[in-house]
């Protein structure tokens, strides 16, 4: 019975995340624009709770406005922004796109926005490097997927190490644990100005490099929409004013940060946010999962058709990474079969059919353990597979299985974080995005490790409790 009510509440749940992920692609008769970035690149695009800010959101907005159309920015990861992108989940991406031949090939760009180009960085004590020709048999750091990696390709010499964001690249540097970092000179002096201390630019623009609007091949009328809407701009003089804005000074030299308080209240009030989803997302996979998990694990116990079935589903979801499955998810069930899931509700399928795995093996373990003496004196009293199982075996077999999902439940708590490949600004993605848009990783993220542990910590202690406790039934 509590296994039906938990489902029943869990349609609930999954319903409302489908209906809030949901939006609709015009209002008033206004057309809706919707826009995905990574908005941890500041002085670009940066995001505060729901406000995004940056040069490419003012940017973004207004473009917008000279098309008649409502704005609405969508975070994403940036490495799955373009899988998105083509997947329809959005209408066009702006995010310190590099304009090249190879994502010519399968993208189309709006008119050239803004030039930039690769720059290095290193230490303040650094004095014997002025260029990447002086890293040969060095480490340098960039964030993946990003132009940086095309320039270090004429450079083998040079060892290159990615990240996920380019502020951990430079606190690695800073750290010692490099010799350069190579990235976009205006997010580069960014950080620098604003949390860095210690670091500086060598040299010249390695590359000149061309910002552009991303849209699907096929929008042709969408990219004509942008460009007219970008010329509008310049010769209103409201694009200048924008560069102004940002970049009036980038070029020259950056003095070392001042020391500024951080704003601790909105530190905490935005993991909270994080943390939230981070555990509904959780609640719904174990909600889904148990049901489903117990069914797999009986399901195996069948006849081959029945059997097969159930353990190559096992196999499969244990055998590939989270990580694959909510892309795979998220961005291929689209294309493939037409299941255009929001991304909340796509992290919420993909947690929970990974749980009902792993659970289906926690459930068959629980009942081959329990002793055949049993079950063979179940059926010499009349009672038949079923009812032996339902009424001997099961009510044994949940009880030894207490401890080992409740590990489970703490495994799946912190492999939710793998949901923010999707932009779900779940705990770690928060605090991904406030560590750039503050340039304080050392200060954001022991503090999303401390929001873990507080809520991992009383469940490891109580898997502690039970295995003692079960321990001193079966002495």
């Amino acid at each position: 019975m509590r296994f039906v009510l938990a489902a029943r509440w869990g349609w609930v749940v999954l319903l409302l995340l489908l209906l809030g992920g949901c939006s609709s692609r015009s209002t008033g008769g206004r057309r809706t624009l919707r826009i995905g970035t990574d908005a941890t690149y500041p002085p670009f695009e940066t995001v505060r709770g729901n406000d995004f800010s940056g040069f490419d959101i003012e940017l973004g907005n207004a473009i917008g406005r000279e098309m008649n159309a409502r704005v609405e920015w969508v975070d994403t990861s940036f490495d799955g922004v373009f899988p998105a992108l083509l997947g329809g989940k959005f209408d066009a991406v702006m995010s310190c796109v590099t304009i090249t031949p190879e994502r010519k090939q399968r993208l189309a760009f709006s008119d050239p926005y803004y030039l930039a180009g690769q720059i290095v960085a290193v230490r303040n004590d650094e004095s014997g490097i002025s260029g990447l020709n002086d890293l040969n048999n060095q480490s340098a750091g960039i964030q993946i997927n990003t132009t940086a990696s095309e320039v270090l390709k004429s450079h083998p010499q040079i060892a290159v190490r990615k990240y996920p964001t380019i502020d951990l690249a430079l606190q690695d540097l800073q750290n010692g644990n490099l010799k350069a970092v190579v990235g976009d000179a205006p997010t580069i002096r960014y950080f620098l100005a604003h949390g860095f201390g210690g670091l500086h630019t060598v040299g010249e623009l390695l590359t000149q490099e061309h910002y552009g609007v991303v849209m699907r091949p096929q929008d042709t009328q969408l990219r004509a929409d942008v460009n007219a809407a970008l010329s509008r701009l310049r010769a209103s003089g409201e694009f200048a004013a924008l560069e102004k804005k940002y970049f009036g000074t980038a070029s020259s030299p950056v003095a070392a940060p001042a020391q500024q308080r951080l704003p601790w209240p909105l530190i905490l009030s935005l993991l909270w946010r994080g943390l939230l989803l981070t555990l509904g997302l959780t609640a719904i996979a174990l909600i889904f999962g148990l049901p489903l998990g117990l069914g797999l694990a009986l399901g195996r116990m069948e006849a081959p058709p029945i059997a097969l079935l159930c353990t190559a589903f096992v196999e499969l979801w244990r055998g590939t990474p989270l990580l694959v499955q909510i892309i795979f998810v998220y961005y291929a069930l689209p294309q493939l079969i037409g299941l255009d899931l929001p991304a909340p509700a796509a992290g919420a399928l993909a947690l929970s059919l990974n749980s009902a795995a792993y659970i289906a093996e926690i459930f068959r373990a629980g009942i081959q353990s329990i002793e055949t003496g049993q079950s063979e004196a179940a059926r010499s009293l009349g009672l038949s597979r079923r009812q032996t199982l339902r009424f001997v075996v099961l009510p044994q077999a949940v009880r030894r299985v207490i401890p080992p999902l409740t590990n489970e439940a703490v495994a799946l708590l912190k492999d939710s974080s793998l949901v923010s490949v999707i932009g779900l600004a779940e705990l770690t993605r928060g605090g991904q995005e406030l560590a750039s848009q503050l340039a304080a990783p050392l200060a954001v993220w022991p503090v999303v490790a401390l929001f873990y542990l507080a809520v991992t910590l009383p469940l490891t202690r109580l898997v502690a409790v039970l295995e003692r406790r079960d321990g001193g039934r079966r002495s």
